[in-house]
């Protein structure tokens, strides 16, 4: 009797191992299936359509969330929400002070937005190199309104004239290499698809331009 106690015992006890394996590696399994990956980039800002600064580009700084939905082994999609900064013509700023201030009839062009996205992403893993190639479209809202400021004429009608659209339409080429479980370093850029700059009729010379960057991007998942 005690025997048959003992083997119930162990029985009783396996079954809960096995039943505990079990559960960790379907919630392993399971959480393979997403991956909340958060972003921090750093990088140029590039005006295409004025041919002057591409000699003179801006900054750009972005931060962005993303969930990454694995599809099968190698693809999956990542819809994700970030929001960008970007000012033009860097060279143009001087630090006084403490602080960053443009030089004199400067005009540098500025913009921040909310950003949705979502990129097709295709993984790459080659014994302990693990590399992400992704490509998606974007949008981007302004909740600035960036105005021309020409101190040479302040009578100028262009002074205080809103430079460009509020709504971008962009598409996001990116490379991500996977630095153990969680960190992710790479580059990440945003192709400007439609026209930003607002075109006034008066003023026949102004240049269509279309925004562009490309960051270097540090990131970390689970």
């Amino acid at each position: 009797m005690r025997r048959y106690k003992k083997m119930k015992k162990f029985i009783a006890i396996s079954f809960a191992t096995i039943f505990l394996v079990s559960a960790v590696q379907a919630q392993e399994k399971s959480l393979k299936k997403f991956e909340n990956i958060f972003q921090i980039g750093a990088g140029w800002f590039l005006e295409h359509g004025y041919d002057a600064l591409w000699n003179n580009p801006g900054l750009a700084l972005r931060l962005s969330y993303g969930l990454d939905i694995r599809l099968n082994d190698s693809w999956s999609v990542m819809p994700g929400i970030g929001t960008t900064g970007m000012i033009g013509e860097i060279r143009n700023f001087k630090w006084e002070k403490g602080a960053l201030y443009a030089a004199p009839g400067a005009d540098p062009d500025l913009y921040r937005s909310v950003d949705l996205f979502c990129d097709a992403r295709y993984h790459i893993f080659e014994n302990n190199f693990r590399v992400v190639v992704g490509l998606g479209p974007g949008i981007s809202y302004s909740w600035d309104k960036d105005t021309y400021y020409i101190d040479a004429d302040l009578s100028d009608p262009l002074n205080q004239c809103q430079k460009f659209k509020q709504l971008g339409i962009w598409l996001r080429p990116s490379v991500m290499f996977e630095l153990g479980k969680h960190f992710k370093l790479g580059f990440e850029g945003n192709i400007g698809l439609n026209n930003m700059r607002i075109l006034y009729s008066d003023y026949p010379s102004i240049n269509q331009t279309h925004f562009n960057n490309l960051m270097i991007v540090a990131g970390i998942g689970f």
